[in-house]
């Protein structure tokens, strides 16, 4: 096996070395590695490539687990700025036989590709100093252990056109990061959640046309301010888009709030998520969930079909709850289209202050006082 990584590594940069002489360029800047199909190959490329290249991956299979990044003199990982690039659905990596030795991985869980800035000795990021502009796009993960696609301490990380699937973990994460785009991608059957954002401030993110299904949660917000997930569609999850603040951000974390959830298509989300050993809830049956969050705009979604199949702590169309951080306060639920959901449309614990749920097109509402339905 060894032979052939180091068969696929050379002539993985011949081809780039080609490039760079029909190119005309200068070590100083950007040229693309193109990629074939092996085991290790992405991984031998992107230790290769210099800051600003580009990773073109054929159409084929890839066993590997990918770390964009580098090691300083004492092995804690730096950041590397690389766009890695497919060919569309047809471009599939997959977890090689054995775990490379990889920052990212640990015992029992491996990651598809994994994106960090810096990290200390302990494994913390250094928000000073994240990685900046990388992106991935126009590929398929699939069997991860963990996630297809993680980022951590990142800034302006995009990720296009992925098809993240069947994943134990997250299907395209990021963490204590700020600036991400999500668009266009395609994340299902993920034991966690399809999309997740989480345990960023000011994270100015947006999640925006992407499918997620059958994940635990469609669309994971959690622990951040200035989130946005605009026109998605979700179905088949327990939750089809879950915005929480559980108390446990990131250094520095703000009251998990100032979410936008507008224009999404949140339908038939029915899987049953039993309750977990930490103490997370069973769910079931819930279209959007607003949890102990502030000040959050959920407006113009349609919200349809959402129905238990097994115990949950709430059910229905659009759901407003507190937990043990506290209740919800100053949302606003207005102008959503909500039928045939169950017990509700709209549902409210009752708890928390200015909260206006309003001149929703909808047909019933818990609890009868709360008026949520027409003008």
């Amino acid at each position: 096996m060894l032979n052939k990584v180091r068969l696929a590594s050379a002539g993985l940069l011949i081809r780039g070395l080609v490039i760079l002489v029909a190119g005309w360029a200068t070590a100083s800047e950007h040229h693309t590695w193109v990629v074939d199909p092996g085991t290790g190959t992405i991984s031998a490329a992107v230790a290769s490539a210099s800051a600003g290249d580009t990773i073109q991956l054929e159409e084929g299979t890839f066993f590997d687990t990918v770390f964009v990044g580098q090691l300083d003199a004492h092995g804690n990982p730096m950041p590397k700025s690389l766009t890695i690039k497919g060919e569309g659905d047809e471009t599939v990596i997959k977890p090689p036989a054995i775990t490379t030795n990889n920052p990212c991985n640990s015992p029992g869980s491996v990651e598809g590709i994994c994106v960090t800035g810096q990290l200390d000795a302990q494994g913390n990021p250094v928000v000073s100093n994240p990685v900046h502009d990388v992106t991935i796009s126009d590929l398929r993960t699939t069997g991860f252990s963990d996630s297809g696609v993680i980022g951590f301490n990142t800034s302006d990380l995009e990720v296009r056109n992925v098809r993240s699937d069947h994943n134990g973990g997250y299907g395209i994460a990021r963490f204590v990061s700020k600036h991400t785009v999500f668009e266009d991608n395609w994340t299902s059957f993920n034991g966690e959640a399809g999309l997740y954002m989480g345990d960023s401030p000011h994270a100015d993110s947006v999640a925006t046309h992407n499918q997620s299904d059958h994940n635990g949660f469609g669309i994971f917000m959690r622990d951040s301010t200035e989130l946005t997930a605009t026109d998605n569609t979700v179905w088949g999850n327990c939750i089809g888009i879950l915005a929480i603040n559980s108390g446990h951000g990131a250094p520095g974390d703000l009251p998990a709030g100032n979410y936008r959830i507008a224009e999404n298509d949140v339908h038939g989300n029915d899987a049953a998520c039993p309750a977990s050993p930490d103490g997370a809830p069973a769910t079931s049956g819930i279209g959007i969930a607003l949890v102990a969050v502030h000040d959050t705009e959920v407006v113009d979604n349609s919200v349809n079909d959402n129905k238990p199949s097994g115990p949950s702590i709430a059910s229905g169309g659009i759901v407003m709850i507190s937990n043990q951080v506290g209740p919800p306060t100053d949302n606003v639920v207005t102008d959503n289209h909500a039928e045939d959901n169950q017990p509700a449309d709209i549902f409210s614990d009752g708890t928390g202050t200015g909260n206006k749920l309003r001149g929703n097109h909808c047909d019933t509402f818990v609890p009868a006082s709360l008026d949520a339905c027409g003008g």
